[in-house]
């Protein structure tokens, strides 16, 4: 990330820690401008870069406002508002406008590589609060198919310094997914089966390190899959699952740390085997054999998932 970027990333967390809103973040000449509001009023924040380094402008009349983004610019406590200047909401984030007792503390669980042919299958699991939330929505966190892998894995390390503590990520590398799921399928289950199992585990292992009463996945099976693979912590807590989960911020970085760990894992079975393995699962058989070819039919269980109808075609 640039020294732009950064400024404006951090100002980004900065602003949702104040109780401020960023309505609006686009590029502009030699820089980029942050529409940042309260309940009442909306100002202009301007950040350039350029030779003599960065320089930011807030915009509009004065107002308690301007004074706050000010104060923040210029690293001071911003001025306490008076009652009804700070945006506060009842929304809930989605997936939880119906739960009853939310507590606003909750974790979101995603995979990634499950389509992919070669490479891991990665979960992953975050939890946020309200405060956590905004100031993840303000660097930019949503879903990881919206983000190129440049930007997902620079944010996936933002991910990772806001929410110490709050993270797990669980990797089957190509070798032990093909190992478990044989053992799924023998015993009459498939791959929603073993999803479920590794989002459970992934969700008891953060709630070992830090309580929580909620959690949301993505509903990619009937929903009692996941419940029934979770054991003491997990039955204690409340699960929701829905399509388009992703739309959660929690469910998003959870996306983002899982799409890391995907792109982790590919890289090291590239260096281990000095070969280059597509993403996704076009374009996979001529790879499949040139690897076969040299490493063995044998040796594929170590870099791709064997039950692809795909594998039938090498």
């Amino acid at each position: 990330m640039d020294k732009l970027g950064e400024r404006v990333a951090g100002l980004a967390g900065q602003f949702a820690q104040a109780g401020l809103k960023i309505e609006a973040d686009k590029p502009i000449n030699y820089g980029r401008q942050l529409k940042v509001a309260d309940s009442l009023s909306t100002v202009t924040v301007n950040i350039y870069s350029g030779k003599k380094g960065i320089s930011i402008v807030v915009g509009g009349s004065q107002s308690p406002l301007k004074t706050s983004v000010e104060a923040i610019i210029h690293g001071q406590a911003p001025s306490v508002p008076q009652s009804g200047n700070v945006k506060t909401t009842d929304k809930r984030p989605p997936g939880f406008e119906s739960v009853p007792d939310f507590d606003n503390k909750w974790i979101g669980l995603d995979e990634s590589g499950k389509g992919d042919f070669f490479g891991p299958l990665v979960v992953a699991a975050v939890m946020v609060d309200e405060q956590t939330a905004d100031l993840l929505a303000a660097i930019g966190v949503k879903d990881s198919k919206a983000l190129s892998d440049e930007k997902n894995r620079a944010l996936a390390e933002r991910i990772r310094e806001e929410c110490p503590g709050r993270y797990v990520e669980l990797t089957w590398l190509p070798a032990d997914y093909n190992a478990m799921y044989s053992k799924y399928n023998n015993a009459g289950r498939n791959l929603n089966h073993l999803l479920a199992q590794s989002h459970a585990r992934a969700l008891e292992k953060l709630l070992a390190q830090e309580p929580a009463s909620f959690a949301i996945a993505d509903q990619f099976a009937h929903e009692s899959l996941i419940e029934a693979e979770l054991m003491e912590r997990g039955q204690k807590i409340t699960l929701v699952q829905m399509h388009r989960a992703e739309r959660n911020v929690a469910v998003a970085a959870a996306s983002i740390l899982a799409r890391d760990g995907f792109l982790t894992g590919m890289t090291e079975l590239s260096r281990q085997f000095a070969m280059e393995f597509p993403k996704g699962a076009a374009h996979v058989i001529g790879v499949a054999r040139e690897f076969a070819a040299q490493y063995g039919k044998d040796a594929l269980r170590h870099v791709c998932k064997l039950h692809f109808r795909t594998f039938e075609q090498i």
